[in-house]
């Protein structure tokens, strides 16, 4: 299977926590696989020597160790069940989008049959979505196996996408006095539709 890892190794003092979970949140960002509290595995393309070296540097600097060995291959067997574990917290995290997404999607949903079309609610969702765009981002760079959560979280995510627009779109309509469809004009007050494939 032939893939190279890079396996990090650190020590930091019990106290003040921030140099350990500093260390922590930059190894899972970088996409890194926990053997261990403190013992981190990541797959060589993923290992940016400038991160690395900031949390090196921060660990360091608090009066820990950080070490970098570098992993050719592993025997067959492991190298798979590496791979299954990596994709494991690919997923979960994928898992986590696919319910950030359901649960804007809710939202527009509730505010929509509330009549709350305000410019106001279009701002925070766009907020909130442009922040799901960018942690998918993130952990599609990560997924460098082919999780099956991909497909899924990229689908919930077009899909938030396409319901905040058409809530957009009839925020437009009932500020500008008129309905978006023409084949809406009988209505008072068109209400927003959004398909749910579930």
């Amino acid at each position: 299977m032939g893939s190279t890892w890079v396996l990090a190794a650190y020590r930091t003092p019990s106290a003040p926590s921030t140099a350990r979970v500093a260390a922590w949140r930059g190894m899972h960002g970088l996409g890194g696989l926990f053997l261990g509290p403190t013992v981190c595995l990541l797959p060589a393309a993923l290992a940016d020597a400038r991160q690395l070296e900031a949390i090196a540097t921060r660990v360091r600097a608090a009066g820990g160790s950080f070490e970098l060995l570098s992993v050719e291959s592993f025997a067959e067997e492991a190298e798979t069940a590496l791979r299954t574990r990596y994709n494991d917290a690919r997923d979960a995290e994928y898992a986590e989008i696919v319910e950030r997404a359901d649960g804007q999607i809710e939202e527009l949903e509730r505010e929509g049959g509330r009549g709350k079309f305000t410019f106001a609610e279009v701002e925070e969702n766009e907020a909130d979505l442009a922040k799901l765009q960018r942690w998918l981002r993130r952990v599609r760079t990560r997924d460098l196996f082919g999780a099956e959560g991909r497909r899924p979280a990229v689908e919930a995510v077009d899909k938030a996408a396409v319901c905040l627009e058409a809530f957009t779109v009839e925020v437009i309509a009932r500020e500008g006095g008129g309905p978006v469809d023409a084949a809406e004009s009988d209505d008072e007050a068109p209400r927003l539709k959004i398909v749910r494939d579930r």
